[in-house]
């Protein structure tokens, strides 16, 4: 046969390759290099949450602790300026605690979750290198699992702060505010019986400055009134007047016997602070004259008490007493301090309203122009 004609010989029979050999998977806590323990940092993350939520913990601690003053029952009592202080300190104080316990509560509660997580890594790290999965680092897993059980406490303090924050701060702030309510009942009444002549006013205190800021706006306003009504008694017999002296040994001086010398008379309000004021300059007058040629007399309105008060609170040198009867035109005066100058002769001289006029009435008890 011709070799054209010689079939080629059939291709080599073709055998699918072998299946790949099967290889078991190395195991998600093995290496899978050399199939030994893996590494773990469970132990180490847990003893710094746990460190971080001890510290959170602890500043949560401190501040149900930490308290920035006293802030109950706050006294209204002094002066105004000290009044102040006192209410704008105690605005500070309870301003803080609000704020200790809204932060307080925030981070006592990052604390709790801080120790809650490393509290389970830590354990988890426990288990695994009991059951040889993981390489063991047993002492810091426990420091770490320690110190995340006591940041979980912290959730205590969280309580406590948001308690504060949300129940007892507010029932606290209401209760002082009734308190305060009830202290200003007090110097309401206590001012009630300051004008009704049954208490003297305190030195400096609240009653003080309050009744001397009235008195200073109703006598600029009351002055010139009154001022139109003495004009029709200057120059005419001064009317019967008796004071009963509470702080000398002659108990009474009647105007009618003051004859052939200069009285000056000064209308005071026991209860008055501007008439307290009047008594250091009249104490003065006092000393340098003689009583041959003035007498100062203290007048209080007849029903008034707290004379004897007065004088001791003030020093008062010259006789202060209650008069028998107010007539006119001493029942008019709607304002003390008021002063009357009587002649020798037992004429009405001048009459002079308020504090500021005390100046002009002591030139004219000593006859000066």
């Amino acid at each position: 046969m011709p070799a054209d004609d010689i079939p080629p010989p059939p291709p080599p029979e073709e055998f699918p390759p072998p299946p790949p050999e099967e290889t078991a998977a190395p195991a998600s806590t093995f290496d899978a290099v050399d199939g030994q323990p893996r590494r773990c940092g469970k132990a180490f993350s847990s003893l710094l949450l746990g460190f971080l939520g001890c510290l959170l913990g602890g500043v949560a601690l401190a501040g149900m602790y930490y308290n920035p003053g006293a802030s109950e029952a706050v006294q209204i009592t002094g002066n105004l300026d000290t009044m102040q202080e006192v209410v704008v300190q105690d605005a500070t104080n309870r301003g803080l605690k609000m704020f200790l316990a809204s932060f307080g509560q925030w981070f006592g509660f990052v604390g709790a979750a801080l120790g809650l997580v490393g509290f389970i890594q830590g354990l988890t790290h426990l288990y695994q290198a009991s059951e040889k999965l993981v390489l063991p680092k047993r002492w810091l897993a426990s420091f770490g699992t320690v110190f995340s059980f006591v940041a979980c406490c912290s959730i205590l303090a969280a309580l406590k702060h948001g308690y504060d924050a949300h129940v007892g701060l507010p029932k606290e702030n209401a209760e002082e505010a009734f308190n305060r309510v009830e202290q200003v009942a007090g110097i309401i009444q206590q001012g009630v019986d300051i004008a009704n002549g049954k208490e003297p006013p305190k030195q400096g205190g609240l009653g003080s400055k309050a009744t001397g800021i009235a008195e200073g706006i109703l006598g600029g306003s009351m002055n010139p009134v009154q001022q139109l009504w003495t004009e029709d008694y200057i120059g005419r017999t001064a009317p019967a007047l008796d004071v009963y002296a509470v702080n000398t040994r002659r108990s009474t001086f009647e105007l009618s016997t003051l004859r052939n010398t200069r009285v000056l008379i000064a209308f005071l309000n026991p209860a008055s602070p501007a008439c307290g004021k009047v008594v250091a300059p009249l104490n003065a007058l006092f000393d340098r004259t003689s009583r041959g040629k003035l007498w100062i007399i203290g007048s209080c309105p007849p029903k008034s008490t707290g004379a004897l008060a007065f004088t001791k609170n003030y020093g008062a040198k010259f006789p202060i007493g209650n008069a028998q009867y107010y007539r006119e035109p001493y029942s008019d005066i709607t304002l003390p301090p008021a002063f009357m100058v009587v002649d020798e002769t037992g004429r009405i001289v001048s009459f002079h309203f308020g504090l500021a006029s005390l100046p002009a009435a002591i030139r004219a008890a000593e006859g000066k122009p």
